[in-house]
């Protein structure tokens, strides 16, 4: 296990070429330390890691730097009483920006040394010189990534000089690297991303403080022109529109801090910012479990990390997991917000059990990693947040993007989320109205989809795993196929694509509370696998936690009587689970992940409604590169054109110690004709109609 976090971590600092000696290595995955006060040696330190660092043939001028600019904000937050620590950042900077700069020299290749990114044309491993010689990624620069650390280079550089560490010769140097690096040569500024995305803003804070700092650059004029084109994109929808959050969020939003910290835009447009930040904050809940479109989110099993070292280690086991916490530790410093804090300390450490009582490891950890505002007394507050519709450019455009259903984000109450935005970026998939995730009580029923799940490369799907079937949604299959598989965008005129295909109906959606903090919802589709196809979903969850999912789907009239339909849900897979069809209406499964202060061991059954001629069966199906083995759960039936067809699925959380069977045993179920749903879980009873009414009774 320690060899292959050792191999990890190696690959991690692009170790894979260089000359550096197992002593050097050593060195290097030692750092960055929390803290240097202690070091008895600071020079001799100092100096080990330069020449380390120095010695190296490869290193990521992207992810890489980030975790320097970690250590930079913590001494900087700290007061500066580390006077340790900024020399190993000047170490960090010497080594891997002077010295490498000079080794280029020596090998007549320091013209090909830049500190930001290039439109020059190539791949992710090298790019073309303007005079055609080869610029090697992560040696002479870092390709069109590589400005994603730039904005951290540029602050480290900005405190070495403030606080008097560099020589004059050196900033002098520096200075002409800066020139260098924006030089037309290297960068065609109307090249390359001129829109609010990951891209361009992940890139755009390097340049931003670069311009800032050295005003009279090589470009600077284009480079300011490019930053107010992004930032006018952003601005004037209100909003940027990709839906990966990990990792592309984190270094969009990031980018954002970074180009409005050195353009003075921190405050002037503080309310762009806010509604942004507000609206990501609400992806998020109090349960220590998350989900997402799009993107699978694992917490860590093991912890000790995360306590050992929380500026570094967070509590997601996913990219970029220590930066998202720092991003919200940022947006709580500027606007002063107890909730970005609270949004922080959530994605950082995973948030407080219903009780508030945590561990002294947690509490240590909490002062370690939010020791600014710990100092200033700054705590914490729980955001009020309730079932609502998620308005992407909630400013500007108001767009309809998502149905959350909840009574609060306290740590144990349940809480529902659907994605509903019909257009995409290359990073989603290619389908909307899942639900992406369904918690309760510190444990995560059900799933999202995986990073590139029915994203396709030609006719290949682009990142594994499966297409539409791999969705918590309706499903429309040809009766040519074994449901729930489904040919997905390679559509024909009787296997309808999804792709850019359903469009969503956003005067259909709505979200509400009742004032027994149990939430209802709904959306609806058209031109859903089907011309003329109509797809109405509804869904109650109860403050004990139970999911009620009703769907209704009109039938076009050119689906005839040729096609199969019913929901698919995705469910832990269980090692020795039998799979195929089965004549029992109700499936069975444990959490998917539980809170790390969750102890009991939970779980969840589905009860769908049992129609006339309905089928259910359990596949397992492959997954997405970030998704955790699941058995996909379907029930359907043969629908016919010209009808409306009916079907009623029902979730109930309880502890794995009570057996699902005798759970399911007291749930009844009926659907009528006219488009009333009901189920009855003991002496609650949950019931919708087709006006949009519904009611929970006790």
């Amino acid at each position: 296990m320690k060899a292959r976090i050792y191999l990890a971590l190696l690959f991690s600092f692009g170790l894979g070429s260089n000359w550096a000696s197992a002593e050097e290595k050593k060195i290097l995955l030692e750092h960055p330390r929390h803290d240097y006060l202690k070091v008895d040696n600071i020079d001799l330190l100092e100096g080990e890691l330069r020449k380390a660092l120095g010695s190296l043939e490869s290193y990521s001028f992207s992810r890489s730097w980030w975790k320097w600019d970690r250590l930079r904000q913590r001494y900087v937050d700290g007061g500066r009483k580390d006077e340790n620590a900024i020399k190993i950042l000047r170490a960090v900077f010497r080594g891997l920006i002077f010295d490498w700069y000079e080794r280029c020299k020596k090998r007549s290749e320091g013209d090909l040394f830049y500190i930001f990114f290039t439109t020059n044309s190539g791949n992710k491993v090298q790019r073309e010189s303007a005079n055609g010689r080869t610029l090697k990624r992560d040696h002479h620069g870092g390709g069109y990534h590589g400005g994603w650390g730039g904005a951290s280079r540029m602050r480290i550089y900005e405190e070495l000089v403030l606080q008097n560490m560099l020589t004059n010769e050196e900033k002098a140097t520096m200075r002409k690297i800066v020139n260098q690096s924006l030089e037309p040569r290297f960068i065609n500024f109307k090249k390359g991303s001129q829109s609010a995305d990951n891209h361009s803003f992940g890139n755009g804070g390097g340049i931003a403080l670069a311009v800032k700092l050295f005003p009279d650059v090589s470009q600077a004029k284009e480079a300011r022109a490019w930053l107010d084109r992004i930032w006018n994109d952003l601005a004037s929808f209100g909003d940027w529109t990709e839906w990966n959050y990990y990792p592309y969020g984190p270094i969009f939003l990031h980018g954002m801090l970074d180009i409005a910290e050195s353009t003075d835009r921190i405050n002037s447009d503080s309310r762009l910012i806010n509604a942004i930040g507000k609206r990501c904050l609400q992806f998020n809940h109090g349960g220590g479990v998350k989900g997402g479109p799009n993107c699978g989110i694992r917490q860590r099993s093991d912890l000790s990390q995360v306590y050992a070292d929380p500026w570094n280690v967070g509590y997601y086991d996913v990219e970029t997991s220590s930066r998202d916490g720092n991003f919200w530790y940022r947006l709580a410093q500027h606007y002063k917000s107890p909730e970005y804090l609270w949004i922080a300390e959530q994605v950082a450490l995973g948030g407080r059990p219903p009780s508030g009582k945590v561990t002294e490891q947690y509490k240590a950890a909490y002062n370690k990693r939010f020791a600014w505002f710990v100092e200033r007394s700054f705590e914490p507050k729980t955001p009020k947040m309730k079932a609502k519709v998620g308005l992407l450019s909630e400013l500007k455009e108001r767009v309809k993007e998502r149905i959350y259903l909840n009574a609060g984000v306290e740590p144990h109450k349940p809480y529902a989320a659907f994605f509903l935005y019909d257009k995409k970026d290359s990073h989603l998939d290619n389908v909307s109205g899942f639900l992406y995730e369904y918690s309760f009580n510190g444990a995560k029923f059900l799933h999202s989809s995986g990073k590139y799940n029915n994203v396709y490369s030609g006719n290949d799907l682009r990142g594994g795993g499966s297409g539409n079937e791999s969705l918590d949604s309706l499903l429309v299959v040809h009766k040519r196929h074994q449901f729930p598989v489904h040919p997905d965008r390679l559509g024909d005129s009787r296997d309808y694509r999804r792709m850019y295909m359903a469009k969503h109906l956003p005067d259909l959606a709505y979200a509400e509370n009742n004032d027994s903090e149990d939430s209802y919802g709904q959306f609806s589709f058209v031109e859903y696998f089907g011309p003329k196809s109509r797809w109405l979903r509804k869904a109650v969850l109860t403050a004990e936690g139970y999911l009620v999912v009703a769907d209704e789907y009109r039938v076009g009239q050119v689906l005839g009587e040729s096609y199969n339909a019913g929901p698919v849900w995705h469910l832990a897979r269980i090692k020795g689970r039998k799979l195929g069809r089965q004549e029992r209406n109700w499936f069975s499964a444990p959490a998917f992940a539980q809170a790390w202060w969750q102890q009991e061991q939970m779980g969840v059954a589905l009860y769908i409604h049992d129609h006339r001629e309905m089928v259910f069966g359990t596949i397992n199906q492959t997954c997405s590169q970030d998704l955790d083995l699941n058995t996909t759960a379907y029930a359907y039936r043969p629908i016919k054109a010209g009808r409306t067809e009916r079907f009623l699925s029902l979730f109930i959380p309880h502890n794995l110690s009570m057996p699902a069977g005798a759970i399911v045993r007291d749930v009844k179920s009926w659907v009528s004709k006219k488009g009333k749903y009901g189920v009855s879980i003991g002496d609650v009873m949950i019931e919708m109609d087709g006006k949009g009414n519904w009611s929970v009774s006790r």
